[in-house]
């Protein structure tokens, strides 16, 4: 039996999907939490287990009778579990971008996103010291072990793969952690037929722009607004995903958008069901991911799949993974009115279209999953 770790999130469906395929009822996934209602897993049976019980070294003990462990996103819960665990046990980290870009030097923020949390730092210092100390209490209440300083080196001492999102996030972790022990597997969430298009004929129809994909200070949102003020927009809708994230950033976002756009700008404030979020990205012709860090993949491949006009920034690792690719993606620093009127040619949509099969269609994607499996099977420790 293979035992997952993961949160409340849209991506362990796609998990669950393609494990269960490769190895029929030999997978576990258990959430760490006191109560058994999620707002994003629908459909993958979940193990609920509380927080004391996991913390607890004789759960760490347990995880010997599974073949190994796969830690969907790596906080706090699994690094003291990684700590508590037997030195055979065998942990593959899957990582999301959030969970190890604060281990990397890269910087995240544009200059007036910059500024901006600049101000909100001097403004919330007397919040920040209030709610640390309420935080610090509720962990010494839950667990004195959540409460110790966290020795980051040895816990990626006892994880023996890990798997980010694109090779080029494990040569920026890998080059900043000194002795990184990890190797790279290579493994993604979601396939292009069951998960990000399942209609392959499918082609954006409107002329709208796509901004960003959640409310996180890394879309570096206030400064593609920058950009877009000087921009000659005509009629189109700014569309511009704020479910997911901070609702604090969010309002705020939403508030300057709408002062700078007017009736043009649409921030998308609840969660959609993931056939209304497609059938709105249809309308997008042009996408703006002004990300300097690897996120958003999702929405990147939904939007080059169906032929819209993606502009990432020149920093960001998904730049450089497409662009050796060869796949027809533009910089932020080639925005103007002349290149969001001008729609990508049929040969373009298909080469990237050609990219993005070869590394997600469901043959590839079921293959990393056996490959996985295989390799962390006969590994040893």
């Amino acid at each position: 039996m293979i035992l997952h770790i993961v949160i409340d999130d849209k991506f362990i469906d796609m998990a669950y999907n393609v494990f269960e395929k490769v190895s029929p009822n030999n997978n576990e996934f258990m959430v760490v939490t006191n109560q058994n209602k999620f707002k994003y897993i629908r459909i993958t049976p979940i193990t609920c287990i509380s927080p004391q019980e996991f913390l607890d070294k004789s759960f760490a003990k347990k995880l010997l009778q599974y073949e190994f462990v796969v830690l969907h996103w790596l906080d706090d819960f699994k690094k003291i579990l990684v700590l508590n665990a037997p030195e055979k046990v065998k942990f593959v980290w899957i990582g999301w971008g959030g969970d190890y870009y604060c281990y990397t030097k890269k910087d995240l923020f544009l200059p007036l996103t910059k500024e901006y949390l600049n101000k909100v730092k001097k403004k919330n210092i007397g919040n920040k010291i209030i709610s640390e100390l309420k935080y610090a209490v509720k962990n010494i209440l839950l667990n004195k072990k959540l409460n110790m300083k966290v020795n980051t080196g040895e816990i990626f001492n006892k994880v023996d793969f890990f798997a980010p999102v694109i090779k080029e996030d494990y040569d920026l972790v890998s080059s900043s952690i000194e002795n990184f022990k990890p190797k790279y597997i290579s493994w993604n969430y979601g396939t292009l037929e069951d998960d990000f298009i399942k209609d392959l004929n499918s082609k954006v129809s409107g002329n709208n722009i796509l901004i960003g994909n959640s409310a996180t200070p890394e879309n570096n949102h206030l400064d593609t607004f920058k950009i877009l003020r000087d921009m000659d927009l005509r009629d189109r809708k700014l569309i511009c995903p704020l479910s997911y994230g901070d609702s604090g950033y969010a309002k705020y976002i939403s508030n300057i958008g709408s002062l700078y756009f007017g009736e043009n700008f649409h921030p998308i404030s609840e969660f959609m069901p993931i056939d209304n979020y497609r059938n709105m990205l249809k309308s997008c012709s042009v996408a703006i991911m002004n990300h300097l860090r690897q996120q958003a993949l999702g929405n990147i491949i939904m939007m080059l799949y169906m032929g819209a006009k993606v502009f990432l920034n020149k920093e960001s690792p998904v730049y450089s993974f497409f662009k050796k690719q060869g796949a027809k993606i533009y910089s932020t620093d080639e925005l103007c009115t002349e290149e969001i009127n001008t729609k990508l040619k049929d040969e373009d949509i298909e080469r990237n279209r050609d990219i993005l099969r070869k590394h997600w269609n469901r043959d590839v994607i079921l293959s990393k999953t056996e490959k996985m499996i295989e390799t962390l099977r006969y590994y040893k420790k």
